[in-house]
């Protein structure tokens, strides 16, 4: 079990970073949709943050 979260925080092949996508999408899409009725200024900070969190995963798809 230890070498599962390993490879799920630090993922050394594509598999374990598509792997990541596949886990946060959801998160971020609920996200999404509890913060809908906000104010623009904190749908915009969690839009950052997601184009943050997804621009770092792909980012490590390049290794």
């Amino acid at each position: 079990m230890p070498e599962l979260l390993l490879d799920l925080l630090l993922p050394e092949t594509d598999r374990g970073v598509a792997l990541q996508w596949a886990i946060m999408l959801p998160f971020w899409l609920i996200v999404f949709i509890a913060t809908r009725r906000q104010s623009q200024d904190i749908r915009v900070f969690i839009y950052g943050l997601a184009m943050l969190n997804l621009a770092w995963f792909a980012a490590r798809t390049i290794h």
